[in-house]
């Protein structure tokens, strides 16, 4: 992680650095939350739901994690 200090504008505002822009895909448009956790601020983009799709299993994909699951809890109650 590369620590560069940002300057706020009278805005308010502060440049992305280009390399964290590119990694989170992060362009003009954009939305991202700004959250304060414990004394420290966030910027989280927001994700629209064909971009969340890709990270989620398919159906069948959780269907076979259901039914190993299944099979452990009842390999556990013998």
């Amino acid at each position: 992680m590369q620590l560069k200090p940002m300057k706020v504008n009278k805005k308010g505002m502060i440049t992305i650095p280009n390399e964290i822009r590119e990694k989170y895909d992060i362009v003009e448009g954009s939305e991202v939350l700004v959250i304060e956790i414990n004394g420290e601020i966030q910027l989280i983009p927001v994700l629209d739901f064909d971009e969340i799709k890709q990270f989620l299993p398919s159906r069948k994909e959780m269907k076979e994690v259901y039914l190993k699951s299944k099979e452990e809890e009842l390999e556990l109650e013998k």
